[in-house]
């Protein structure tokens, strides 16, 4: 549809809290009309409370934005798309075994629709890809994952990190997605020469305009 917009939306943190609400808003306006809305529970669809994520999730956007979202894996055609919390790992091994991957980097090639990633999935947009459940609950050495590099149809080198001022450790230092400063310094080193890091704080979003290629 050439008079749909083409916007990607990432999101550092509460992408179903009252903090992000205007800017869930601010993007399903351009839409206008009823838009197919489709959430994608890929990220946490492990989990044993995985259909009430999905509930609590369908009422936010519902009550706060005014959208009715579907749950599922079919995206091809669907206005908005918009997936959230959970595992990046346990995301990318299934999309880039399904048609998912391609259908999510040709919406934003094709500069068409609506499209949200927060949290974990905010963490597979880009070049590489944070592992962070391995790394900082299960003890893993510091790695990347390879994303999905959204990004490099804007010309944008980058690894997500969201959750980048976390302070939930306290004692400890969770910021940059609970990799602290030690691991992000070593795992920067391991990035192409023309890569860097975009660091998204949370309750905050990059909205990139893709047909003004604006951000």
């Amino acid at each position: 549809m050439q008079d749909r917009p083409g916007v990607l939306v990432l999101m550092g943190s509460g992408e179903t809290s009252p903090t992000m609400v205007e800017v869930h808003r601010s993007v399903v306006r351009r839409l206008g009309g009823r838009p197919r809305a489709v959430l994608l529970d890929t990220p946490y669809a492990f989990q044993e409370n995985a259909a009430d994520i999905s509930s609590r999730a369908r009422r936010y956007f519902a009550r706060s934005v005014g959208l009715d979202v579907e749950v599922g894996t079919e995206i091809a055609g669907a206005d908005w798309v918009f997936s959230g919390p959970g595992s990046p790992t346990f995301a990318l091994d299934r999309w880039t075994a399904t048609p998912v991957a391609a259908e999510l980097r040709g919406r934003v090639r094709a500069r068409d629709g609506v499209t949200v990633l927060a949290s974990a999935a905010a963490c597979t947009a880009g070049i590489a890809a944070v592992p962070v459940y391995e790394i900082y609950k299960v003890g893993a050495d510091p790695h990347w994952r390879e994303g999905l590099d959204l990004l490099g149809a804007l010309g944008v080198r980058v690894a997500v990190i969201p959750h980048y001022d976390n302070a939930e450790g306290g004692t400890h230092d969770t910021r940059y997605c609970y990799l602290g400063e030690r691991r992000l310094a070593f795992l920067e080193r391991l990035l192409p020469p023309d890569a860097a890091v975009l660091g998204i704080d949370e309750h905050t979003a990059v909205v990139f305009d893709l047909r003004a290629e604006s951000v």
